[in-house]
């Protein structure tokens, strides 16, 4: 990241929105409720030994896995920060069976927010780099509530989709279909910070990565 050029991740979204005038603005609020709930995880995640919030719950999720605590905590808090934005008609999670309803008392919008609230649940206990993934639609039903078809749209109806990486240091990396970018947590300031810019995989590499566990 130059030191020249301080750009968080507010102002790369409102200049990215400039470039569609036809845009209401509901998108980029999706994307700054997001960044909320991530900080908050981020800040649970970074101090988890010392508030008694490691180790499992006595549940399972849908997919049989045992749910941890930091799974339960994540999955609450982006679902609190998103609930009542009138930007979602409905969400999906990884932790839960079922659709999630936005709240009667809420406004419905036009999007999808499809979520793993963290991701390598199992390395909680490790201190090894876990994270969020997310995907965003635009919604395929009517206004209202929205319908389970509305989540389960093609990844190439994707209108938005990121991942967040907790470790030593906090990243978030999105697109929109328009170049990739990474952000990365300044937790002096509270603000995640343009660190990598237009990410691509390169030409040429010695090493690779696979998870084969399914």
């Amino acid at each position: 990241m130059s030191q020249g050029k301080l750009v968080t991740l507010t102002r790369h979204i409102l200049e990215e929105q400039t470039k569609f005038p036809e845009s209401r603005g509901a998108f980029t609020r999706i994307l700054w409720d997001l960044t909320l709930a991530f900080k908050i995880v981020s800040r649970e995640v970074n101090k988890a030994g010392l508030v008694e919030i490691l180790g499992e719950t006595d549940d399972n999720n849908v997919h049989g896995e045992t749910v941890m605590k930091l799974d339960r905590f994540a999955d609450d808090r982006i679902f609190k920060a998103m609930d009542h934005g009138g930007q979602l008609c409905c969400m999906a999670s990884e932790e839960c069976e079922h659709l999630i309803k936005i709240p009667a008392r809420f406004e419905k919008g036009d999007y999808v927010l499809v979520f793993d609230p963290l991701d390598g649940s199992s390395n909680i206990d490790k201190n090894v780099s876990i994270g969020t993934i997310f995907s965003i639609f635009k919604r395929l039903s009517g206004s209202g509530d929205g319908e389970l078809a509305d989540a389960l749209q093609a990844g190439v109806k994707q209108v938005g989709a990121g991942y967040v990486i907790y470790g030593s240091s906090t990243m978030l990396v999105y697109t929109t279909g328009h170049g990739v970018n990474g952000f990365t947590l300044d937790p002096s300031i509270g603000e995640f910070l343009l660190s990598h810019t237009n990410m691509k995989f390169p030409e040429k590499c010695d090493t690779y990565s696979v998870n084969e566990g399914h």
